[in-house]
């Protein structure tokens, strides 16, 4: 990466991880292990708060749980505030997911410096809140405001990282950003808790593991409506783990449907995920038709992938930019049950080619997302920043 004379841009040596993010989240974790990879300095300014409620239902976005959380916000403002004045000079800052008001606060206590903001928020509000759970009317003023603090946190970031280059190309044309500020970075997989690991043998089902936060992305329908197509089969059996909005829906959907073949399990912990994974034949992605769905990657696709797993999940622009149909993993249509419920099928009847995906998955995550070379990716992008100015 080069400056506007030519010399190369230097990579920062130092980086802020600043604001209220949850450490524990699966993109929060992945910045800054490939930060240390590329060998650059972590400095956390760090107070938390999102992850005081891991399961946000309708009722954690309402008026009155909004209001105290911003009051909680409010308070951990003003201690991120006291914290970034005893910090060495930085010359960026990294703020992550959940993050659009840390953007605003960043901008605001640097007002008088030159350091560059990077902003890593993997989805806005508007997708998550309005455009993929419904939880805001599209033209309620809770819609309206989320989308301008969407717009406001972007145009102040020096520079925006996004997960997918089509959810790149979204974010350009919703909120008029600026091409050269908004780089593509695949998240990938945490290799400290997906390794790779051979099919299970000897079980006389075929295991099919669908793990989340139950979510309209997901398409937890779908899910069902192929168990039921595949119901005569006894040799399937089909493990759905978590909790989220969908969860109870969905538990008694199966119920009053006599989808007997399919279980649930409460959620486990993220350092847990391998292991399961591990115990699966095959692994589900997502399958849902809004919008947000065909922008992004599920992180259960890249974590299935590493630890070795053939992966059904549904065809989209941003899936095709990393995974091939039939070679590193299994492409349906969203929503399609019959297409999932042939997937399942045609990968549970034949061991070979569960071998084949999954060692091809495999090999891909091992050269394109090791910690490695994950580092050197983001490093670019920060070195782009700080040659921007």
């Amino acid at each position: 990466m080069t400056s506007s004379d030519g010399a190369a841009a230097p990579s920062p040596r130092r980086v802020c991880f600043f604001g209220t993010y949850n450490r524990e989240y699966t993109v929060t974790r992945l910045l800054l292990q490939a930060c240390r990879a590329a060998g650059i300095e972590v400095v956390e300014c760090h107070r938390p708060l999102w992850e005081q409620t891991r399961t946000k239902l309708a009722a954690y976005f309402g008026a009155r749980s909004l209001l105290r959380l911003l009051r909680a916000y409010v308070r951990q403002a003003r201690a991120l505030s006291r914290a970034r004045r005893t910090l060495p000079q930085m010359p960026l800052y990294l703020v992550g997911f959940n993050g659009q008001l840390d953007c605003l606060l960043l901008r605001w206590l640097l007002r008088r410096e030159k350091a560059a903001i990077v902003f890593a928020p993997l989805v806005t509000l508007t997708e998550t809140l309005v455009d993929d759970r419904g939880v805001f009317d599209v033209h309620s003023l809770r819609a309206i405001l989320a989308r301008a603090l969407d717009r406001a946190s972007l145009s102040v970031a020096t520079r925006v990282i996004i997960d997918a280059e089509a959810h790149r190309q979204h974010l350009i044309d919703s909120f008029g950003l600026n091409p050269d500020r908004v780089s593509t970075w695949h998240i990938g997989a945490d290799p400290l808790v997906f390794k790779p690991a051979p099919l299970p043998e000897g079980r006389r089902r075929v295991r099919v593991l669908f793990y989340g936060t139950f979510l309209p992305l997901h398409g937890l329908p779908t899910i069902l409506a192929a168990a039921a197509l595949l119901r005569e089969q006894p040799d399937i059996e089909f493990v759905l783990v978590g909790d989220g909005p969908e969860r109870g829906a969905t538990a008694a959907q199966a119920r009053d449907a006599g989808l007997r073949q399919i279980h649930f399990h409460d959620w486990v912990s993220y350092d847990a995920l391998g292991d399961m994974i591990a115990a699966a034949d095959i692994c589900l992605g997502v399958f849902g038709v809004t919008p947000k769905a065909q922008m992004v990657i599920p992180n259960k696709v890249f974590q299935a992938a590493m630890v070795g797993r053939p992966v059904i999940t549904a065809d989209s622009p941003a899936v095709r930019e990393v995974f091939i149909h039939g070679e590193t993993a299994w492409l349906c249509p969203a929503g399609n049950a019959e297409a999932l419920a042939r997937g399942v099928q045609a990968l549970s009847a034949d061991v070979g080619l569960r071998q084949r995906l999954g060692y091809q998955a495999g090999a891909l995550m091992a050269e394109r997302f090791s910690a490695a070379a994950q580092g050197r990716r983001l490093a670019e992008i920060l070195c782009a920043t700080t040659a921007q100015g």
